[in-house]
């Protein structure tokens, strides 16, 4: 699948057992590093979150989600079509297995042998109920990299606790401060932070893992409890709870530190955000015309106290003069003297992008499940590596051949049998 002999991850065979965002966005950063990433998805069960029922007409009774397919449409493979799945799908294989089959969880085993690493983060104890546990995936391969990603841990008075990234979000303290300024912490809406903060960190535990490997000649179990990231990235917060007995207050857009705000503009829906981060923002901010002069704010030598201290008639001041103006003046006026600003962009606006396009961070590939599409590019870059970009997707069971016949060597009556018998389909039943 890689565009390159090169990358960090060529050789590496990658088992993705994953589901929803935090596995699978792990995955795809791997796939990005030259990994061949296969996804392993059973023909009776929703390992996408797509059902293979889903019509036009019942899409339509969702609300948002009616939106994530292309033209609104889901054709007559929604399971491939799904935006929510296209997006980590990238640079990866895809094979049909029914582990719950003895003939599925044979050809998983089989599979498990010829691999580097697998990674998987279904709910606690849904391998060892299928026989697959990580003690009897290294007894068959000891070099194997198990990567599980149980919410809070594989064991504890907490481990069996179920849910998705707002759940946990809400346990660990995130949703706690994730509301509008002065209002409830609900009032922003529920947001996913486990699942973005988790397949970074995922992704760098198994590339450690990996690396180790190479000294010790043996794999192993990583544990990633995805509430632990997110609890390292508000660590401040508990640090000040435990030293200061301090709550963080709801601060919405606004920051402790700098004057900082999301203003509304001209247009409908229209919004820029606008940081004075030190008192060279604050002199260059002193510098536009209609502010400067405005006798409610600080004077030009105004410190960093003293803005904190006034940041609500600071940003009261602010909001004023972005109302009356549009993004683009807001953004340009702003940005000529040193102050970081910009729109709130939305998704067509993105498409469009200027320095988006420049840096080549969209992509045009094509499926023919799901057309030719722009999809964004991976989230950095490097002088001395192309990173692969494949496939935008695979198509449910696209690559049955190549794993069954080329990776296992099964002959092909074997594989023709398991056709004939539906277990292994190129579509997906439930």
């Amino acid at each position: 699948m890689s565009t390159s002999t090169d990358l960090p991850l060529d050789g590496i065979r990658v088992l993705d057992l994953t589901v929803v965002w935090s596995g699978p966005g792990a995955t795809a950063l791997l796939g990005d590093l030259g990994a061949e990433v296969v996804r392993v998805e059973g023909n009776d069960r929703l390992s996408r979150q797509v059902s293979a029922k889903v019509t036009k007409e019942s899409f339509e009774k969702t609300g948002y989600h009616g939106g994530t397919y292309p033209d609104k449409d889901p054709g007559a493979r929604p399971y491939d079509r799904s935006a929510l799945f296209n997006w980590h799908a990238r640079n990866k294989l895809a094979v049909c297995m029914n582990l719950d089959t003895p003939e599925g969880h044979q050809g998983f085993l089989d599979l498990v042998a010829v691999s580097d690493v697998l990674v998987e983060n279904n709910s606690n104890g849904v391998l060892e109920k299928l026989g697959i546990g990580h003690e009897r995936l290294l007894e068959l391969n000891p070099r194997l990299v198990v990567a599980r990603m149980p919410p809070l841990g594989m064991t504890g008075p907490m481990s069996n606790y179920l849910g998705y990234g707002p759940n946990f979000n809400s346990l660990v303290g995130i949703a706690a401060m994730d509301g509008y300024e002065g209002d409830e912490p609900d009032s922003a809406g529920e947001n996913y932070h486990m699942d973005e903060a988790s397949p970074a960190g995922l992704a760098f535990a198994v590339l450690a893992a990996l690396w180790d490997r190479e000294s010790t000649g043996r794999g192993g179990l990583v544990e990633f409890a995805q509430a632990e990231a997110v609890m390292a990235e508000v660590g401040e917060f508990f640090l000040d709870h435990q030293f200061n007995d301090r709550d963080p207050v709801v601060r919405g857009n606004s920051d402790p530190w700098a004057v900082q705000d999301v203003l509304a503009v001209q247009g409908d829906d229209r919004w820029v955000a606008v940081t004075i981060r030190d008192d060279r923002d604050w002199a260059a901010l002193m510098s536009v015309p209609g502010l400067g002069a405005d006798a409610r704010l600080p004077g030009a030598d105004a410190d960093g106290a003293t803005r904190r201290d006034a940041t609500t008639a600071i940003r009261t001041v602010l909001a004023e003069w972005c109302a009356a103006r549009e993004a683009e003046e807001v953004v340009t006026t702003l940005q000529a003297v040193g102050i970081p600003a910009g729109e709130v962009m939305s998704e067509p606006q993105l498409l469009e992008d200027e320095h988006l396009i420049a840096r080549g961070w969209w992509q045009e590939r094509s499926h023919p499940s799901v057309g030719t599409h722009r999809y964004p590019g991976q989230p950095w870059r490097s002088d001395d590596m192309e990173l692969a970009y494949g496939r935008p997707l695979p198509g449910f069971g696209e690559d049955n051949e190549y794993i069954y016949q080329d990776v296992l060597g099964y002959s092909q009556e074997r594989y023709d049998d398991l056709v004939a018998r539906g277990l292994v389909t190129d579509h997906q039943l439930a």
